[in-house]
């Protein structure tokens, strides 16, 4: 696969967080119980040429369907790719941040992220990468956690996250993932609960790389999120 060329993008600053990775492979397990089920259900729609964004420790690798050929792991983390490159020697892994991915416009027919977006360093910068590296009907599949609008759950995460942040690898408490990538250049196409509630609410997703009014975007997403209201802080 050719590098991607003639990229104005600066890229962040270094990834490396050595002791939240060496405590997140030890407790990799307890990860998937929590969210082992959503991610198998997201992965297995996978087809075709497949990136995994931030793909840590590669739990999304055994989860990938048949369908996904041509896997990528890209891993900015040294900790993280290291145990990468130990468990899946035959695929390809690449150290750049997401906010400047080394691929070419349109080479992958898949993109997955699960539980990645909190802790990137330009939310927007990622999202335009991941509709870049899509082809037409490319599809983006997502596994995020999200802020949480009700009260006392969002002020909490807001009390937390200066803290969180720093002890949990750059991991924000507070991003409004789903309303970012409404407004970026994929087209929301499903979104669903996995967590309600609480600190962590969790939500699967899918969006294509096609652009659509953002405003449709928004309005159906705030009315996914209407229809939870009734649940527990």
């Amino acid at each position: 696969m050719a590098a991607r060329r003639g990229s104005a993008t600066p890229k962040p600053l270094k990834v490396d967080h050595p002791w939240f990775s060496r405590g997140y492979v030890r407790t990799e397990a307890a990860v998937e119980r929590a969210v082992g089920e959503a991610r198998r259900a997201q992965n297995v729609a996978a087809r075709g040429r497949t990136l995994i964004v931030g793909a840590g420790t590669g739990l999304d690798v055994p989860a990938l369907g048949p369908g996904a050929t041509d896997v990528v792991l890209l891993e900015p983390d040294a900790t993280m790719r290291d145990v990468l490159v130990r468990r899946y020697p035959t695929l390809r892994v690449v150290g750049e941040p997401a906010e400047a991915m080394p691929l070419e416009r349109g080479s992958m027919d898949t993109v997955i992220s699960s539980l990645v977006l909190c802790s990137v360093a330009d939310l927007r910068q990622v999202l335009e990468e991941i509709a870049r590296v899509l082809g037409g009907g490319g599809q983006y599949l997502f596994l995020e956690h999200v802020a949480n609008p009700r009260w006392p759950a969002g002020a909490i995460q807001r009390a937390m996250d200066p803290l969180w942040n720093r002890m949990g690898g750059g991991c924000h408490l507070t991003r409004d993932v789903v309303q970012a990538i409404a407004e970026s250049p994929l087209q929301l196409d499903g979104l669903e609960p996995v967590h309600r509630g609480g600190l962590l609410p969790i939500v699967r997703g899918r969006a294509t790389a096609h652009r659509t009014d953002v405003g449709q975007a928004t309005g159906a997403i705030r009315g996914s999120h209407n229809q939870e209201e009734g649940s527990p802080p």
